[in-house]
């Protein structure tokens, strides 16, 4: 029994591809909302996880971990308010 596979069909050739749209940097930035030249730092998401619980908070770079409800103890080393009560860090 022979079977026979369809050919690959693509979509667009390589002449078509030579013709792309090609986006500038002036483009980008009114798409995004972010110019390429600031000098601003953008805002980063981090996740602390308490030492003894597990319980996890996101906070950005601006915030102070306390105002999340969480205690530093180390370096990235953070104890969740309870968990600071309870070993006696708060």
């Amino acid at each position: 029994m022979s079977s026979h596979r369809p050919k690959a069909q693509y979509l667009g050739s390589s002449s078509s591809a030579s013709s792309s749209y090609s986006a500038s940097d002036s483009d980008l930035s009114s798409v995004s909302g972010y110019s390429m030249g600031s000098s601003q730092t953008p805002v980063q998401v981090s996740t602390l996880r308490c030492l003894r619980c597990a319980r996890a908070e996101e906070i950005t770079s601006t915030d102070h971990p306390s105002s999340s409800g969480m205690v530093q103890i180390g370096t990235n080393i953070y104890y969740c308010n309870r968990c600071a009560k309870m070993v006696g860090y708060k």
